[in-house]
């Protein structure tokens, strides 16, 4: 007699940034018109999807919490993003955003890691020893290390003492080298 387990295997995934990872980041990326990919990005998921990691982007959107946009235009951006991804072949498989404010003490703005659960309920259990967190901030570092993923920071206006003392796993200047160099760290592990 045999058995079949139903049980789903954990997927290596790329925990995306959004501002300044994906897109570039104005300080006030609120509508279509302010949305700029950055360059190599496409290129970049392209490569990484290709090696079999599942894409997903989490993102803290303070904006909404004071009024600045809401969060149907948070939500528009993220269907006209994933839709332009999709149509250039890119799947991303789930979007997780914080909404509240910096000093809410919400459990989902990075870097704490609300929205690792929320990601992991919308596209199953992920290898934690096998993913990454990709973005521009200490809290994006802090969010990946919190919950046991390797780390890469892309250098960026925010660099201060705070990003120096996150120690990510790779240090770059964009997603497109991160495609390149990842796999550096699993050679010296």
């Amino acid at each position: 007699k045999s058995t079949t387990s139903t049980e789903v295997k954990p997927r290596p995934t790329i925990l995306l940034d959004r501002d300044g990872t994906i897109n570039l980041d104005t300080g006030h990326v609120y509508t279509l018109g302010d949305w700029r990919y950055l360059d190599g990005v496409h290129d970049a998921l392209r490569s990484l999807q290709a090696e079999g990691f599942a894409l997903a982007v989490v993102t803290n959107q303070s904006a909404v919490s004071d009024g600045r946009t809401s969060r149907e235009q948070v939500e528009r951006l993220h269907h006209h993003m994933t839709e332009t991804l999709a149509a250039a072949g890119i799947h991303i498989a789930a979007v997780a955003y914080c909404p509240h404010a910096r000093d809410a003490g919400c459990a989902c703005r990075k870097p704490r890691t609300g929205l690792f659960s929320e990601i992991e309920r919308r596209i199953g259990p992920i290898d934690r020893a096998a993913s990454w967190m990709v973005g521009d901030k200490p809290s994006d570092i802090g969010f990946g290390q919190a919950l046991g993923l390797r780390t890469a920071l892309i250098r960026s206006r925010y660099w201060d003492a705070a990003t120096l003392e996150a120690r990510p796993d790779l240090i770059i200047d964009s997603l497109l080298e991160f495609a390149h160099r990842h796999r550096e760290c699993d050679l010296s592990a």
